[in-house]
């Protein structure tokens, strides 16, 4: 048995870990401290994906003007505006995060916000400093348009918080008042939650320790591998478990909580507050799924008293409503109760165990509406490129130097790996092979494949919007085949689109970079008709040499563009959203220089097959107006957008007299094929 850490070896361990990647990043100790906990914070799905901002007014002449921030994140689809602040304490032992640094935190950050929002000349106070003044814009524009439905302050600190303090729930900002909550991880927090991600992610549940009384149900047959229960769960219960697991009990839960704004929610909150007697019979209830459902008769009824790796697959706005009114008063919920439902999936096969579990979520009674895309975690694209990114390792004389790029499929999949100890880089080990900085989700995999097929403002919208787009316009028209030479390309992208934000921190711009990024892939694959050799990339896991001047020069037009926009008073993030912000790029790309020939794609010299031979001269006969169906996949939707960017560049070709090889030729038939049976 594995002997427990106590708290204080803990914190030794983690504060040399985090001051040894501090040395590795070139950053503080404070900075990376924030770095590190964020990934705690991601990882049990609290947050989005915060951005370092690391700025403290210290030429402070009042208490107001002194203002303090680490992190910043906002959601658009939420409403969610994320602010963090750190307080790093420098000590031998485990300091503490007593009620007058609490204090200080909470005052830094909200006069941050404050001063965002009311002091009109902020933003020109701030202006040297480019990412402080993007978040200053984002933060006034989205709170005084009354887009914000919620502010969440974390405060992080590597100090132990031993006192209780009464947090405000409302922030008032020109006379109207906000929601608000705080969220404080010190170590206490920090090492549960690295426990938590070192366990095997199965989550096994004694309710006959917890609650005596006895889980009543009902029993139904097993129909296709799957056995369900109806049972009666008390509210209290359900609120500790989730207390002690959080977001992990949600890991295959479709959405995330959508807060105490969303209507229903306020008014499940309500009913429990009021008559909470009454929730079993208004509330639709929660549905599970299990591996493993252990039952017994007590006084005569039978009663659910073990679950093994149980999951909440829908239901996660009822949970977290139950919990946060357990946070504030535990006595309400004695008389409350949840209807809830428990699959017990015996299928061996795990892809259609996953695909049951998606149905399961899909089809269960549900009180706000839920996204396809927001099931797509098990499709075989997904499965496939997670299949890929664990046995495919970087080539040994790259500069990946034999490690894997680790596709984060399932929220959690990267800590629950990591095994049972943290390890330092010197130690080798699972970070050694899966580096965090190859560590990829299908938000990125997005942004990626849309900017490079012609949509950096698709992906510009960021996170679950460009996702919700790639999903819809690719991913359920079957655009890709996920095989290991698709795996490779992908991953050769992602390369090239480090390899930008890199060149840019070089350079020292400091502001947009993921907006640069998003557009100078795609300007590469405009300027390279698609026709990179990203072969060479994958081989070697970085750029060819030729490339570096190309990326800097498309890089300083984009960056002068965001600039100008910036003068004339626009925000460039809202802009970068629009196909107006593409077009007027591509009317400055005729400065930049033809990309050397030596970073293209060598065409395949070797001898045709007689097969392939055919498929041209079937080519070359085929009597199609590419123009006409090009315009009618666009209004009809029935093609694809990579089927589309295909036909644009067979008609690019064709206008400029080039000859169409073999792959061009066979991917257009295929293309008029469907496009036939489709009503063309």
């Amino acid at each position: 048995m594995e002997e427990i850490q106590s708290l204080e070896e803990f914190s030794q361990e983690f504060m040399s870990y985090v001051k040894e990647n501090a040395i590795d990043n070139q950053c503080s100790i404070e900075n990376q401290l924030t770095d590190d906990v964020i990934d705690y914070i991601k990882e049990e799905g609290t947050a989005f994906n915060p951005t370092i901002v690391s700025w403290e007014n210290k030429a402070k002449t009042s208490d107001s003007d002194f203002f303090k921030i680490n992190a910043f994140d906002y959601s658009e689809d939420t409403g969610y505006l994320d602010l963090f602040v750190t307080s790093y304490i420098e000590s031998e032992n485990i300091p503490e995060f007593t009620s007058k640094r609490i204090e200080t935190a909470i005052n830094s950050i909200m006069h941050f916000v404050t001063n965002c929002v009311t002091k009109t000349d902020f933003v020109k106070e701030v202006a040297d400093e480019l990412d402080l003044a993007e978040v200053v814009e984002v933060v006034k524009s989205e709170i005084l348009s009354g887009r914000v439905s919620l502010v969440r302050f974390f405060l992080i600190t590597n100090a132990l918080k031993k006192v209780d303090y009464n947090f405000p729930s409302i922030m008032t900002l020109q006379e109207k008042d906000f929601d608000c909550e705080f969220y404080v991880w010190d170590i206490e927090t920090i090492k549960k939650s690295d426990v938590a991600a070192r366990c095997d992610g199965a989550i096994d549940i004694d309710f006959s320790s917890i609650y005596p009384s006895a889980i009543q149900c009902l029993e139904l047959e097993e129909l296709n591998g799957v056995k369900s229960y109806l049972a009666i769960m008390p509210a209290i219960i359900l609120a500790q478990v989730f207390g002690e697991y959080k977001a992990r009990l949600l890991n295959q839960n479709v959405r995330n909580y959508l807060g105490g704004k969303i209507k229903v929610n306020k008014g499940m909150a309500e009913t429990l507050r009021k008559t909470p007697g009454l929730f079993f019979a208004y509330n639709n209830g929660i549905s599970s799924t299990a591996s493993k459902v252990i039952t017994k008769i007590v006084d005569g009824k039978l009663a659910i008293t073990n679950v093994r790796n149980w999951q909440i697959v829908n239901g996660g706005q009822t949970t977290n409503t139950i919990f946060n009114v357990y946070k504030g008063d535990k006595e309400i919920l004695q008389s409350a109760f949840v209807t809830m439902k428990v699959s017990e999936i015996n299928i061996e096969d795990e892809y259609k165990k996953g695909e049951s579990i998606s149905n399961i979520a899909k089809f269960a009674n549900s009180q706000t509406q839920i996204k396809d895309s927001d099931l797509s975690a098990n499709i075989t694209y997904m499965t496939q490129l997670e299949e890929f990114s664990r046995s495919e390792k970087t080539p040994l004389n790259s500069a990946g130097k034999g490690t894997y790029w680790f596709f984060e499929r399932m929220r959690g999949q990267y800590e629950n790996m990591k095994g049972e100890k943290k390890k330092s880089k010197r130690n080798g080990g699972f970070e050694a092979l899966n580096p965090k900085g190859q560590r990829f989700y299908k938000t990125d995999v997005a942004k990626w494949e849309m900017a490079w097929d012609g949509f950096p403002h698709s992906a510009s919208k960021g996170g679950e919007q460009c996702y919700d787009s790639f999903y819809k316009d690719y991913l359920k028209k079957d655009a890709f085949v996920v095989d290991l030479n698709y795996y490779k390309r992908l991953i050769a992208k992602a390369v090239i689109y480090k390899e930008i934000e890199k060149l840019n921190k070089e350079a020292g711009i400091k502001a947009y970079r993921n907006i640069i990024a998003n557009y100078v892939l795609a300007i590469l694959a405009v300027k390279s008709h698609g026709r990179l050799d990203l072969d060479y990339v994958w081989e070697r896991q970085t750029v060819q040499p030729a490339l570096i001047d190309f990326l800097n020069k498309a890089s300083e037009i984009v960056n002068i563009y965001i600039s100008s926009l910036t003068r004339r008073g626009d925000n460039p993030t809202v802009k970068a959203k629009n196909q107006a912000f593409w077009n007027d790029i591509q009317l400055r790309l005729a400065v930049l220089p033809d990309l050397d020939r030596s970073v293209l794609e060598v065409k395949n010299s070797n001898v045709l097959t007689q097969e392939q031979i055919n498929r041209i001269n079937e080519f070359k006969q085929t009597n199609v107006d590419w123009k006409k169906l090009l315009e009618w996949g666009k209004t009809t939707r029935n093609l694809s957008l990579l089927e589309r960017k295909r036909i644009e560049r067979l008609i690019i070709d064709l206008e400029h007299n080039k000859d169409i090889d073999y792959k061009v030729a066979n991917d257009a038939l295929n293309i008029y094929s469907k496009s036939e049976d489709l009503g063309f």
